[in-house]
């Protein structure tokens, strides 16, 4: 996801790039379940739901993880989006969504001390907005079959709620006192048109308890580490300025999920304001898991404290000599990359192409974490794969 690097980036960036956009959002805290297949590896998912998916559809509809929406819905949503296929919004091609399966990666959450919780929607292409409704599945669900609307209640509606400078909706509601694992279905129906969006995002929930950590995004460990590389979790205040920074050194060869854990028992040790790790709703304690995908970033409630995950890999990757097959091995060259034309070698084996100028601009941002080729939680902003 993009913090406070990828929001600067995006300010400077923004005439040319935002007028690339076709798509338009999806949930990002906590994340839907696309959204969490398509920042777990796509190609090759190692979420077994996110596997069923692409058996059911294939890798593109996690590409297009911002367009489950239907054209004409003008606020119809049930009798256009049918029983079963609520995740999909009534769209065969993300039928993968649909699946009843019950290990859907889901995200515990818990509500600040006022009872509400702050949803964050990030939006490709925002809109005006007619309403946002939240949705929730009853106690008792067990998700045995695919989604239907009887299995649903509206907690939650707001109206044109404006969007932030990053593309972000800040939609906060009131939790309802649940337990358990759930679906949280949202719909966005916009105002300047009859199209509506729909999102399925699954969560655990606590009884209603408060918690002094609020959720801030997933930690995506997408590849190994070599020896020598540096993990760094950089905290900034509401204007922007550090708060604190924690590095962890990679000592030896790492994979994703050793790196992971690694980093986040760190920071869990040394940090004043954040914890990562998975959140048990029962004890409000945060522990790491040595999982690739496992973990979520939390900062302390009360506090406005933004983030952002440096990955700087080691120094085995030197600019490649006498190879006609790409210009450098990532991230070697970084800063002279020619949009249109560098070809580099990404860490897990492909070669990428910088996309032409506007996009390619993205290439030369030196942000392992969102634009590593192939492996970036925003890779595809910056890259062809070749």
């Amino acid at each position: 996801m993009f913090s406070a690097l990828g929001t600067a980036v995006s300010l400077l960036l923004f005439g040319a790039i935002s007028q690339t956009a076709q798509a338009h959002g999806t949930m990002e805290v906590p994340e839907s379940r696309i959204y969490n297949c398509f920042l777990n590896n796509p190609e090759n998912p190692s979420d077994p739901a996110c596997a069923a998916a692409k058996a059911v559809g294939g890798t593109q509809p996690f590409y297009d993880w911002n367009e489950i929406n239907q054209a004409n819905a003008d606020g119809k949503h049930q009798a256009l989006v049918p029983d079963g296929q609520l995740c999909a919004g009534g769209r065969s091609k993300y039928a993968g969504m649909n699946l009843a399966r019950s290990d859907w990666q889901a995200t515990p959450i818990t509500p600040k001390a006022d009872g509400t919780f702050d949803f964050r929607f990030y939006a490709t292409a925002p809109h005006s907005t007619r309403d946002w409704v939240f949705y929730i599945t009853r106690q008792g669900y067990t998700g045995s079959a695919p989604l239907k609307w009887s299995d649903l209640f509206e907690f939650c509606r707001l109206g044109n709620v404006p969007v932030g400078a990053d593309k972000r909706y800040t939609l906060t509601c009131p939790l309802p006192q649940l337990t358990g694992k759930h679906v949280i279905y949202t719909t966005w129906q916009r105002n300047d048109s009859t199209e509506a969006f729909y999102t399925c995002t699954d969560v655990v929930l606590g009884g209603g308890s408060t918690s002094a950590w609020v959720d801030a995004g997933a930690l995506q460990a997408q590849s190994d580490l070599p020896a020598g590389s540096q993990v760094t979790l950089r905290l900034f205040n509401s204007s922007g300025n550090d708060l604190e920074s924690i590095v962890y050194d990679v000592s030896q060869d790492a994979s994703a999920a050793d790196w992971a854990f690694g980093f986040a028992s760190a920071v869990n040790a040394q940090s004043q304001y954040a914890r990562i790790g998975v959140l048990d709703p029962a004890s409000d304690s945060i522990t790491p898991a040595r999982s690739a995908s496992g973990n979520r970033v939390y900062t302390e409630a009360g506090l406005d404290v933004s983030h952002e995950v440096d990955i700087q890999p080691g120094n085995d990757n030197e600019p490649p000599t006498g190879n006609e097959d790409y210009d450098y091995v990532y991230p070697a060259g970084i800063g002279s990359y020619v949009p249109g034309e560098t070809v580099v070698l990404g860490s897990d084996g492909n070669r990428y192409q910088c996309r032409p100028f506007p996009e390619g601009q993205w290439c030369n941002i030196n942000s392992a974490y969102h634009y590593a080729p192939g492996t970036g939680t925003n890779w595809t902003d910056a890259w062809l794969k070749l």
